[in-house]
């Protein structure tokens, strides 16, 4: 072996680290991937499934239940500290977080109200149906640009107390709102899991458009069609 000599070297993480250490040897490059554990394959396909079943039968919310997963699949060394920390995609999280605050400032100054009133008076002296179509589109456009919970939290009142003064029973339009903010497709930032995917798929804004947006109007229509035949006006 000669100085500048390029070496193909195998061995444990730790023993690598300290051959690099020791200055000795210079790393080139270095595998990004780890080894599968899969002794400890059982630990998590256990805590999985564990959090399913109690959450199915009611023991504690699923958060809290996804939370304690973690720490036990961290306990057991399923997956390193390091490792859960790297898998965390924070530009995701700061999406999120700017998004709730975007609902709380619509809340706050009232933007909300006025939009709904609006809709809802524009299409007020046509009819249930329409009222009913106004909702679930405006509902869905507020979800594509938001979060879905934040929305039907900020709407959902409104819509009920101006669905009353009009003389509406005002279940089929609270069915609307859920259906409307569980069911958006078109933009990243619809849904949690549209954001999860966007980042992971590597997809750009344009391809969950295009696919997205038939979605909405084909959910939008079902919606407005079979929602008054379960929750008559």
């Amino acid at each position: 072996m000669q100085f500048a000599d390029t070496l193909l070297l195998e061995g444990t993480p730790e023993g690598l680290q300290r051959l690099m250490e020791d200055g000795g040897i210079i790393n080139l490059s270095e595998p990004s991937e780890r080894a599968t554990r899969r002794s400890k394959a059982s630990v998590a396909i256990v805590t999985i499934f564990g959090v399913m079943g109690l959450a199915a039968l009611d023991v504690m919310p699923i958060a809290g239940l996804a939370v304690i997963d973690a720490v036990i699949v961290m306990m057991a060394r399923c997956v390193d500290p390091e490792e859960a920390f790297d898998a965390i995609d924070w530009r995701i999280l700061f999406m999120i977080f700017g998004m709730l605050g975007l609902s709380m400032g619509m809340d706050e100054t009232g933007t909300a109200r006025v939009i709904v009133e609006t809709v809802v008076g524009a299409v007020g002296g046509i009819g249930p149906i329409a009222i009913l179509a106004a909702v679930y589109v405006l509902t869905s456009a507020l979800t594509e640009m938001g979060l879905n919970n934040a929305v039907a939290v900020l709407i959902g009142p409104i819509i009920i107390a101006l669905v009353i003064e009009l003389g509406y029973d005002p279940r089929p339009f609270i069915m609307a709102v859920m259906f409307a903010a569980s069911a958006s497709f078109a933009t990243p930032i619809g849904y949690q899991t549209n954001t999860f995917v966007y980042g992971a798929g590597g997809y750009k804004f344009s391809d969950l458009l295009k696919v997205g947006l038939p979605l909405n109007i084909i959910f939008a229509a079902l919606a407005v069609l079979i929602i008054p035949i379960f929750f008559p006006f």
